[in-house]
């Protein structure tokens, strides 16, 4: 059986019970072929999915059409839609965080074109027309266009050798080697200037990739023993940033994150600057990005020549666990000191892909500097 129309108002395919961690709302099968078009609006806490099935079958075996919206935690979604099939229903599929709050409502009728006001967040499925003239790339810097991630990173090598071959651009000795295999990660810092009652670095904030190779965010509290193990794992980092500090409003000394099974290191916060520095970014694995900008300087830091430097691109693919070289540029420095490249089509990122950057001299006590920019879609 189908479910009577109250009004234009689709009672039985509408609901204001929160749902639990994972678990699905499924509204009953509503007639509404006398109508022209189906409007519905979802609000959570949680993020979490929305199916608008239609079906030409009235027994209600087989659903013929149906449509997909991701809905962003505290985001209010809106969708209007033609009716091309008789019977209609929503299904709300709740993601692994359990929901306090939840409204669906749902309306059939003729209604017309949505329009987004002023202050309202637009998401990459909306279906409203915007009422206000619109910068894409500043709307997702200040995150009204939910679904996009921009993200710029900046870092540089100081010290370079001719004998050390490629070497990755980021404050730190060593080479970044990528994770393959997810971990928790140790925080090493001098617990006298650094940590729990001392007037350096005293949380930090973290940006990084889960164990499932999705972007996550956390705070972690510094402890006073030098030594910290992380509550979460993941499979890199994309940016540390100081979240809170001492009377020095900084962090004093260096901090180096390594993953704590296979110690390799994965981001450094260089003394005094607060925030990692280094050419390195984690693609979401249920993402991908854009690169637009890229940014390059090179100088001599001490001894006088002019050294050429050659700087190479890499994506390492954690799905096929394979290196590629997606660039390639060799600065003499006796004639240039930079690069800047902007992308119009841009450089696409694929899913689970982890961008860096390396640099070959040949004169020693040589410096790089980096800086690019992307932005990051999510796929569903």
């Amino acid at each position: 059986m189908t479910d009577k129309i109250v009004g234009t108002y689709l009672e039985n395919t509408s609901t204001n019970t929160p749902l639990g961690s994972g678990e699905t709302y499924t509204g009953r099968w509503t007639d509404v072929r006398i109508w022209d078009t189906i409007s519905f609006a979802v609000r959570a806490d949680q993020e979490c999915t929305i199916y608008a099935d239609f079906t030409a079958d009235s027994t209600f075996a087989v659903v013929d059409s149906s449509l997909t919206y991701k809905v962003t935690a505290n985001i209010n979604e809106v969708h209007r839609l033609t009716i091309t099939r008789p019977f209609f229903r929503l299904r709300i599929v709740n993601g692994s965080s359990e929901q306090s709050y939840l409204s669906v409502s749902a309306m059939s009728g003729t209604h017309p074109q949505l329009s987004a006001p002023m202050n309202l967040n637009l998401g990459l499925d909306s279906d409203a027309i915007a009422v206000r003239p619109t910068i894409p790339e500043d709307e997702a810097v200040i995150s009204r266009r939910p679904g996009i991630t921009p993200f710029t990173k900046f870092g540089y090598r100081e010290g370079l050798t001719a004998a050390n071959g490629e070497e990755t651009i980021w404050e730190t000795t060593g080479n970044f080697t990528p994770m393959t295999t997810a971990s928790t990660f140790t925080i090493t810092y001098n617990n006298s200037t650094d940590g729990l009652g001392t007037t350096g670095a005293l949380s930090l904030f973290i940006v990084y990739i889960d164990e499932n190779g999705l972007k996550a965010e956390s705070v972690h509290t510094l402890s006073n023993t030098g030594s910290d193990v992380t509550s979460f794992s993941g499979l890199g980092i994309n940016r540390i940033a100081v979240s809170a500090t001492g009377a020095a409003q900084t962090n004093t000394n260096t901090i180096t994150v390594t993953e704590t099974t296979g110690a390799t290191k994965q981001a450094v916060i260089p003394a005094g600057q607060s925030v990692t520095q280094q050419a390195i970014y984690f693609t979401d694995s249920n993402s991908y990005a854009v690169g637009k900008m890229l940014w390059i300087h090179c100088n001599k830091i001490s001894g006088g020549g002019s050294p050429r430097i050659l700087i190479k691109g890499y994506v390492f693919n954690r799905n096929v666990a394979t290196r590629y070289e997606i660039f390639r540029v060799t600065i003499d420095t006796s004639t240039e000191s930079h690069v800047n490249l902007y992308e119009d089509v841009g450089f696409r990122l694929t899913p689970t892909d982890v961008l860096y950057f390396v640099a070959d001299t040949d004169t020693n006590n040589s410096a790089i500097n980096v800086r690019f920019s992307l932005r990051e879609y999510k796929i569903d």
